[in-house]
């Protein structure tokens, strides 16, 4: 968006500003048509910056599609109407039971699109992450694509290279390196979808292109709901484009607003069904948490460093001057901005606002599960940072570049060649942040030592990976110290106790799990292999029977029974056990392992030719394993 006046001595290859922002008077429909259309003419040019783009989001993110599962993308492994062909249903017209595993609901939103593309994707490549970071990052590059040209449509000055802003900014490391984070992209995806067709119906009036745009939008809000407030970027853009909004206008626009608003109503019963929230802040300490949060995601976007993912939450005290003076510069800045709106054109207020609004549905006005953690998030501004993005770009081309002489026009380039690569060079780095669950929360611990979950989470990423370890066990004692009634940070306790052979340490912290929550699966299944860890053998089938009635699919107590069954050579016992877990989930750590034990009882028992079938899948999974 424009912010200044055309200056003499300007490319003639440029694209004119939007009247607005010159001073001159509104152009025809007609001729702005014939101009638009001729922007949007691909020359070689246009190819060689795209394959630019493409080459950077591939660099960048090379490090992403090395990564594994972290953190919330166990949601969607878990969930049974991702891995099976008749789930696809379930996703969209049974979301209580597709979001349901062993009795829980584990996803608390109806995304069903979201959700869609990770069952297609399990469909070619089961449930490798390699695929499914891959599809991020071409999500990322179609998004990335479709601003760049989108913003040529509007003639934005610097349009290319805002898209190359965005394509490397560290920022949004976090929604193209985290799989279950696609949610973001997905709804940029079909909001920017939405713009583009729009502007075409705003040419022609074709019923099929608003439709069209009407569609797209209703795609992103089943995405994810978070962009309800997209329908009011219409109105933004017609206001900067026209200085006013017509009843017309405002007629055509009001069925997004509609179906915003009821697909978002939707998903907020649907969620507030499964963990109601009311966290209590007070109207005066929600402006707070908002005004902070607005300044806080611009000062991230200027200077990317210490990208916590996890942010520490800040003090909210509607007695502190501090905390208001956010509140006074964001209320000045509008102002200032309104008061200039004929001076440097209505580009910089329609950027202020894209980005305000964007963000509005997590300023904390509204209470969202996340506020617990944090109020703040990288992946809440890859859609509303391109507000701010085209702001100070663009201001810099139009206002400050083209006036320059070509030589120092062609070094202020080289400055923002720098300036992309150092971005680049940040990105990449954020990237391998996500390697494993292991990584991600040590680097969260390591800026914010304060996140509630961080340290539970890290003690259940090293026993996962490691085994006992003095790390796991260091970690779970601050997870139990920093949440004492919290029966999982006394479970992890108690397995990181018994993963370094303390059974008897181990034990009564499982059993203080259990006492806080006695519908705790996992709490009986470790108190369950604390009991085989010492021999006792009949104490640990109970409580791995206990976790079974508990959740009939949860697959690891299962697995438990069949190691006890077999040691305790009730071979038909351990076979129909470890068939159980496997049926429930093939790809189990330990699958290579169950099928050699499947083998060898079957063989004990006579039964030569299926033990054979299920030794040769062994090997076959695990060609190493003796």
């Amino acid at each position: 968006m424009t912010t200044g006046r055309k200056k003499r001595g300007s490319s003639s290859s440029r694209p004119t500003p939007p009247a607005d922002a010159t001073g001159s008077n509104q152009k025809s429909l007609e001729t702005l048509h014939v101009q638009l259309s001729s922007r949007m003419r691909i020359s070689r040019r246009d190819i060689f910056a795209f394959l630019v783009l493409g080459v950077l989001i591939a660099v960048i993110y090379f490090p992403a599609t090395q990564a594994g599962f972290v953190w919330d993308d166990s949601i969607m492994r878990e969930l049974r109407a991702v891995s099976t062909w008749g789930g696809i249903w379930d996703l969209w017209f049974n979301p209580v039971g597709a979001y349901l595993e062993g009795g829980t609901r584990k996803e608390g939103h109806y995304w069903p699109l979201l959700y869609t593309t990770f069952w297609l994707e399990h469909k070619f490549w089961g449930f490798s992450p390699t695929g499914y970071h891959i599809v991020n990052v071409l999500i990322h590059f179609a998004n990335t694509v479709l601003l760049w040209r989108l913003l040529v449509r509007l003639a934005v000055p610097g349009a290319w290279f805002v898209a190359a802003v965005f394509a490397a900014h560290p920022l949004h490391t976090e929604s193209v390196a985290w799989i279950m984070a696609r949610k973001d992209m997905l709804a940029t995806l079909f909001c920017l979808g939405s713009l583009f067709v729009w502007l075409r119906f705003v040419e022609s009036h074709s019923r099929g292109r608003y439709a069209g745009a009407l569609l797209l939008f209703t795609a992103a809000m089943l995405s994810k709901s978070v962009v309800v407030v997209f329908p009011a970027t219409l109105l933004i853009l017609q206001w900067w484009r026209e200085g006013r909004l017509t009843r017309a206008y405002l007629l055509r626009a009001a069925p997004f607003f509609f179906v915003g608003l009821a697909i978002a109503v939707g998903d907020m019963l649907f969620y507030q069904d499964v963990q109601p929230i009311s966290l209590g802040y007070s109207v005066a300490e929600r402006v707070l948490i908002a005004a902070h949060a607005l300044w806080f995601y611009l000062g991230k976007l200027l200077w990317p460093v210490d990208l916590a993912i996890i942010y520490p939450h800040w003090n909210v005290n509607v007695a502190d001057p501090l905390g208001w003076l956010y509140v006074i510069a964001a209320v000045a800045v509008a102002w200032v901005l309104w008061f200039l709106r004929d001076r440097i054109g209505r580009g910089p207020l329609a950027c202020a606002l894209f980005f305000a609004v964007m963000l509005f549905p997590t300023l904390g006005f509204i209470d969202y599960g996340y506020m617990r953690y944090s109020f703040v998030a990288d992946r809440y501004q890859y859609l509303a940072g391109i507000g701010a993005i085209v702001f100070f770009v663009a201001s810099a081309t139009w206002g400050g570049v083209d006036r320059l002489p070509d030589v120092l026009r062609k070094a202020a380039k080289g400055v923002a060649l720098a300036l992309l690569a150092l971005l680049g060079v940040v990105t990449w780095n954020q990237a391998a942040v996500y390697k494993d669950e292991v990584t991600l929360f040590r680097h969260v611990i390591s800026l914010n030592p304060r996140a509630r979950t961080a340290h539970l989470n890290l003690a259940y990423a090293l026993l996962h990976s490691e085994g006992g370890s003095e790390e796991a066990l260091a970690a779970a004692r601050t997870a139990a110290k920093k949440r004492p009634l919290y029966y999982s940070s006394h479970n992890v306790l108690g397995a990181a106790l018994s993963g370094l052979g303390r059974y008897k340490e181990a034990e009564g912290h499982l059993r203080r799990a259990i006492e806080l929550n006695p519908r705790y699966a996992p709490a009986f299944l470790n108190l369950g292999e604390s009991f085989r860890g010492r021999g006792r053998y009949k104490e640990a089938l109970e409580a791995y029977l206990a976790a079974v009635r508990i959740d009939p699919d949860y697959p690891l107590p299962y697995v438990g029974m069949g190691y006890v069954l077999f040691g305790l050579k009730r071979y038909e016992e351990a076979v129909s056990s470890m068939k159980r877990a496997l049926s429930l989930q093939p790809g189990l750590p330990m699958a290579p392992r169950l099928y050699s034990l499947i083998g060898q009882a079957l063989g004990r028992m006579g039964r030569h030719e299926e033990a054979e079938r299920y030794l040769r899948r062994a090997k076959k999974l695990a060609p190493s394993q003796k």
